[in-house]
């Protein structure tokens, strides 16, 4: 219910505004005020899906804007606000979120380098797909293509990104850097 309703509420609103038309349509063909009333509860519960799903901000929402602003952060080398994304016991994973992370040192140094050898001159979201995991937790996947300081053209990068809310807001506590160029990434990347 989570996806249709609150986070993609169009579908179920273009199928209940469809289902008005043809009961809209027939109503009228026979003169039966019965499928217009139908016709009119469809439209309605059309209209509401769609005020309910701006309405509700669910995690998975949540989830995408905080990755979406340290997007931005990363492109504009700032650092320091980017690591404020994330919480005191955040680790950042390579290759699968299975695998043993590393401390929140390691995604400062990494943030860091972004103001440095790794510095972005351009970047382009590719993928970004998110789902509420509960009330508090949302995941981000991001696929983008970055240009670097150092690199030699564009490189494909895909991540997994867990956000969760906290007492100091919605925070990133796991960043799992899944592939570079299709690959598991090695922690010399940076």
């Amino acid at each position: 219910m989570t996806v249709w309703l609150f986070e993609n509420p169009i579908p179920l609103a273009v199928a209940l505004v469809a289902i008005a038309c043809f009961f809209a349509w027939r109503g009228r063909s026979s003169g039966s005020g019965r499928e217009l009333i139908i016709a009119g509860i469809a439209a309605l519960l059309g209209i509401s899906a769609l005020a309910v799903g701006r309405a509700v901000v669910t995690a998975g929402e949540e989830a995408s804007a905080v990755v979406e602003e340290l997007v931005i952060l990363a492109e504009e080398a700032e650092t320091l606000r980017a690591a404020e994304l994330f919480t005191p016991s955040a680790v950042l994973n390579y290759g699968r979120r299975e695998n043993s992370g590393v401390a929140i040192e390691a995604i400062r140094s990494a943030l860091a380098s972004l103001a440095a050898k790794n510095r972005i001159d351009s970047n382009r979201i590719t993928r970004l797909v998110f789902r509420t995991i509960d009330d508090k937790t949302g995941e981000v996947e991001l696929s983008c293509s970055t240009s670097t300081a150092r690199s030699i053209g564009a490189v494909p990068t895909s991540w997994i990104i867990r956000v969760r809310n906290t007492a100091d807001g919605w925070k990133i506590d796991r960043l799992t850097f899944e592939s570079a160029y299709g690959k598991p990434p090695m922690p010399t990347i940076w």
